[in-house]
C-alpha cells in the first residue's frame, strides 16, 4: 500500500459513535493513504479514519 506524509494545515476533531477521538493538529505531520475519488485520505493514527485531503498541504511518498 502506498502511503504519504502530509502536514495538517487546520485543526480538526472527530469523535466516532463509540467515543474514539481523533485530533489532527495544525503543523503536525501525519501518515495518510493516497487521495480517493471523493478527495478524502485515510489518516493512520490510533484508529484509521477518512478525512478531507484539504486539511493537509503537500504530500511526500512515505512507502510504495
Amino acid at each position: 500500500m502506498k502511503t504519504f506524509k502530509r502536514i495538517c494545515i487546520k485543526n480538526f476533531k472527530l469523535i466516532d459513535d463509540e467515543g474514539q477521538k481523533l485530533e489532527l493538529n495544525r503543523g503536525q505531520e501525519y501518515t495518510t493513504s493516497k487521495k480517493d475519488v471523493d478527495n478524502n485520505v485515510t489518516v493512520f493514527t490510533n484508529f484509521w479514519v477518512s478525512v478531507p485531503v484539504k486539511l493537509f498541504a503537500g504530500e511526500q511518498i512515505f512507502t510504495e
